[in-house]
């Protein structure tokens, strides 16, 4: 099925004529458990031993390269990594984080970067942060080091932190240009290079940083 997938990504990708030099495919994975509870997380090497088979599929199915996302805890976030490393792909890490800044399990960004970083060889090509709202990150509360390595930021819609979206029976959004200007601000003045929406957005939370991305 994984390499099914990638081989179907890599037709639709040849029907883009000139533009397929510019699309990327990625093999995509999260945690085993529930990327809201830290405490469920898989540990490093129950983490290598358990992703490393999906991540071999999707390696040898051809994708351009790999991500993880939606990612509660370190242990096994390092595990998903040394897996990944072994595989000859580029690879991203993306984490879940709260709106003190920090990992779901506790652990702050900083901290996250080095120990994988460390622990992995070929380190991650980068981090991001995915189903979180932009100020959850409290820029000027990090430590300006993270931003060598944070290369993306995946924002929900709404402002509202992880475990009130997960009782929530209605969509949640906060306003568009809220949303817009922050991530904004997070690559013109932090260098952050990917933005994109997750749970929650739609074409017009795209489309306002498309319009206004460039504008002074």
């Amino acid at each position: 099925m994984n390499e099914d997938t990638v081989d179907f990504l890599k037709q639709l990708r040849c029907t883009w004529s000139s533009w397929k030099e510019n699309i990327a495919i990625g093999g995509m994975i999260g945690c085993k458990n529930d990327c809201y509870t830290p405490s469920e997380g898989l540990s490093l090497q129950d983490a290598y031993d358990f992703h490393s088979w999906q991540l071999n599929k999707l390696a040898d199915g051809g994708v351009d390269f790999l991500i993880a996302e939606s990612l509660p805890a370190v242990p096994e976030a390092t595990g998903i990594a040394q897996a990944m490393s072994k595989t000859a792909k580029p690879y991203i890490i993306s984490f879940v984080i709260n709106r003190d800044g920090k990992i779901l399990d506790g652990n702050t960004l900083e901290s996250a970067f080095h120990e994988i970083d460390s622990a992995c060889d070929p380190a991650p090509t980068g981090y991001m942060i995915n189903c979180s709202y932009p100020s959850f990150l409290n820029v000027d509360k990090q430590p300006g080091s993270i931003f060598s390595r944070l290369i993306g930021f995946i924002a929900n819609a709404s402002s509202l932190d992880q475990s009130e979206l997960d009782r929530a029976t209605t969509l949640k959004a906060d306003d568009i240009s809220d949303w817009g200007n922050r991530m904004i601000e997070l690559n013109k003045k932090y260098g952050v290079k990917i933005l994109g929406g997750c749970c929650g957005t739609n074409r017009e939370h795209l489309k306002y940083i498309v319009q206004n991305l460039n504008k002074n």
